[in-house]
């Protein structure tokens, strides 16, 4: 018998962005710690991972922006502010965290302007007060699912573009995880592929329904069975000094659905 073969539509990682607009003649900026040297500044910023929440016969999509470094715009020096942090972004259609890892946690440093106190290093806003304008920019593509541990490794053997889903339980509902294959091992001998691959999202803590607050940065593992080991961002001590940094160095193994997906169209 023919095993029937699997399409679907999945996230086109290539040409989807997290995409928000500051007028500072019309909305004061809420998530900065320095005087913006421009009254005008829009943000493209490329996707990592799609997480669709699942609940209550409701879906929402959240999406993580690739990581950057803080920074002044359209100045000719002293581009990079100090201390420096690496920063990034998760966006849904009414929600927007800004996540920013200084060389320590608890780092201190101020929002601007001060009297808006201390900048969270996970700081949720409401984009509609934030910004001009923002979207979840995304664009899809045809794929096809990857069933056979052949069909896996020969793609993978390739130069085709391959996307990853996740799907993980949460309460009252599940979240499916979509994000592009970059980093992977696989054996022709042995027969496997073990994914490992982020930035991702991970949904580490249940904090209400829809909540973008759920969502921490992670690494994900996979050999595509029913279990996926997530390596999330925690704060996290360092040995014999009363300072923390952050690290990916909390190891979480749960249930999880996982399958491979070739991009069609790409050419082999």
């Amino acid at each position: 018998m023919t095993t029937p073969i699997s399409r679907s539509s999945v996230c086109d990682f290539d040409r989807s962005f997290l995409r928000w607009r500051n007028d500072t003649l019309k909305k004061p900026m809420l998530t900065v710690s320095r005087p913006p040297p421009t009254t005008l500044n829009n943000v493209r910023m490329p996707l990592e991972c799609l997480a669709t929440v699942s609940r209550d016969g409701r879906q929402e999509e959240f999406g993580l922006g690739a990581s950057c470094k803080t920074e002044q715009v359209f100045v000719e020096r002293d581009v990079w502010m100090q201390p420096n942090a690496d920063m990034c972004a998760v966006m849904g259609a009414d929600q927007f965290m800004v996540i920013k890892r200084w060389d320590k946690a608890d780092k201190g440093e101020m929002l601007f302007p001060p009297s808006l106190g201390v900048q969270p290093e996970r700081q949720c806003v409401d984009p509609n007060l934030a910004f001009e304008t923002h979207s979840l920019a995304l664009r899809r593509c045809a794929a096809l699912q990857l069933g056979s541990i052949h069909e896996v490794i020969e793609t993978l053997a390739s130069d085709r573009r391959v996307v990853s889903r996740t799907t993980v339980a949460i309460e009252g509902g599940e979240v499916t995880l979509e994000y592009p294959v970059k980093t992977v091992n696989y054996s022709e001998r042995h027969g496997y592929y073990q994914v490992d691959t982020g930035p991702v999202l991970f949904p580490a803590e249940p904090t209400g329904p829809g909540s973008i607050e759920q969502f921490h940065l992670a690494y994900v593992a996979h050999l595509g069975g029913e279990w996926a080991e997530f390596l999330v961002s925690r704060p996290t001590p360092l040995a014999d000094l009363p300072v923390a940094v952050h690290h990916f160095s909390e190891s979480r193994r749960i249930p999880a659905r996982n399958s491979l997906w070739a991009i069609e169209g790409d050419v082999t």
